[in-house]
C-alpha cells in the first residue's frame, strides 16, 4: 500500500496577493518497491536495493517540507537499503538518527555517519549509499542559491563549493543549534515571503560557516577565539533583542573584554557590529523578496529591528538608497523560488 499527500502550496490559499510557494510531500508505504521507486523519482536513482528482515512487517515514510531555496525532509525505512543517488544541482546536508549510514562504501574517502552528527552528502556528482534500517534527516539546498549565499559581500562570482564531509564537532555545534531554533518555524507551510527568505538564508549561512575550508590547523589566540564566539552567537541570535552583557555570556567573555576585544580587532563595538549584521540581513531578504509578497516592516521586523524610523535611516546611509527602493528593485543578487528553468528536484517531492 502507498499512500501520497500533498498540502497546497501557500501561494493557493489567499486570493489577494502571489505568495511563495511553500510546499509539504508526504510519501509512505508498506512495499519495497514503493520506497525504491520514491528514491528513483526524488534522487534520480538506480541500482536501488530494500532487503527487509525476513517476515517482519515493512514501511517507509517520506517528508519534504520547503520551497525552492531550500527544504527540510525526512526519510524513514524500517530495512537495510540502499544505491546509487544522483541529486543534480543541489547540495544536501544529512544526519541519522541511529547512525551507521555510510556514504560511497566503495571509496577510501567512504563516510559514516555517527548519530546525530551532520554531514555534507557529495556534491556535484552521483554517490552510493548503504544504509540500516532507521531515519535520516535531510536538508536540500539549491545549488544556485548556496552559491550565491557564499559570495554575498564579496566581487567574487558564484562557483561550484567544495565542502568537507565531516568538520570537527566545535564547528558544528553553532549549526545544530540554528537547526534546532529555525526547524519549527521552517516545517510551517504558512511562513512564506519575507520571512521564509530570512530562514533559508540563516540556515544557508549556518551550513557555510560550519563546513567552510579551514585555511590553516592553528589554534586562534583567546582574543580571536572570543571574537569569532561572540559573531557566532548574534549570528545565531540577531533576530531577537540582544544585549552587550548577552552577547558577552554567549561568547563566554566578561562585557569588558567583549568591547576591548572589538575594539582591538574590529575597531568597532559589539552593538555596532549586531547593528551591522541585522543590515546587511535586511538587504539581502529584501533582495530575495519580491514586493508584492512582504513589506519592509516585516523583513525589518524579522531582521531584529523595533524601529522602523531608525532602520529605514540607517540602512539608507549604509547602501545609499532606501529600504523600499530595495524592495522593489528588478535586480535580484539570489534567485527566488518559481523561476524560470529550475533544475530538477529544486521543489520538495
Amino acid at each position: 500500500m502507498i499512500t501520497a499527500t500533498v498540502d497546497p502550496p501557500a501561494e493557493d490559499r489567499s486570493t489577494e496577493q502571489r505568495r511563495t510557494s511553500v510546499r509539504q510531500v508526504v510519501h509512505s508505504g508498506t512495499e519495497p518497491g514503493g520506497a525504491r521507486t520514491l528514491h528513483e523519482d526524488v534522487y534520480d536513482g538506480h541500482d536501488l536495493w530494500c532487503r527487509p528482515d525476513g517476515d517482519a512487517p515493512f514501511s517507509y515514510r517520506y517528508r519534504a517540507t520547503g520551497d525552492g531555496r531550500v527544504s527540510l525532509r525526512t526519510s524513514s525505512v524500517s530495512a537495510h537499503h540502499g544505491g546509487v543517488l544522483d541529486p543534480g544541482r543541489q547540495y544536501l546536508l544529512a544526519w541519522s538518527v541511529e547512525g551507521g549510514v555510510v556514504l560511497d562504501p566503495d571509496r577510501e574517502d567512504g563516510v559514516t555517519l555517527r548519530p546525530g552528527v551532520p554531514v555534507m552528502c557529495p556534491a556535484g556528482r552521483p554517490f552510493s549509499v548503504a544504509a540500516p534500517p532507521g531515519t535520516v534527516h535531510l536538508v536540500h539546498f539549491d545549488a544556485d542559491f548556496l552559491e550565491a549565499v557564499a559570495v554575498v559581500g564579496g566581487a567574487a562570482v558564484p562557483v561550484p563549493l567544495a565542502f568537507p564531509a565531516a568538520v570537527p564537532s566545535a564547528r558544528l555545534a553553532p549549526l545544530q543549534r540554528t537547526l534546532r531554533e529555525l526547524a519549527g518555524a521552517m516545517l510551517d507551510v504558512d511562513v512564506v515571503d519575507g520571512e521564509r527568505a530570512v530562514l533559508d538564508l540563516r540556515l544557508a549561512e549556518a551550513v557555510l560557516e560550519a563546513f567552510r575550508p579551514d585555511p590553516d590547523g592553528g589554534v586562534p589566540d583567546s582574543s580571536v577565539a572570543t571574537l569569532e564566539r561572540a559573531k557566532a552567537y548574534m549570528y545565531a541570535h540577531f533576530a531577537r533583542p540582544l544585549s552587550t552583557a548577552e552577547i558577552a555570556a554567549g561568547a563566554e567573555s566578561s562585557v569588558r573584554t567583549l568591547q576591548e576585544t572589538f575594539q582591538r580587532h574590529e575597531a568597532s563595538t559589539p552593538t555596532a557590529f549586531l547593528r551591522d549584521l541585522r543590515l546587511d540581513k535586511a538587504r539581502i531578504a529584501l533582495q530575495l523578496a519580491d514586493a508584492r509578497e512582504t513589506s519592509v516592516g516585516a523583513v525589518a521586523s524579522s531582521c531584529g529591528f523595533r524601529h522602523m524610523g531608525r532602520f529605514s535611516g540607517a540602512y539608507s546611509a549604509r547602501y545609499g538608497e532606501h529600504p523600499g527602493e530595495t524592495l522593489r528593485g528588478q535586480r535580484r543578487m539570489i534567485a527566488v523560488a518559481g523561476t524560470p528553468g529550475r533544475t530538477r528536484g529544486s521543489q520538495p517531492g
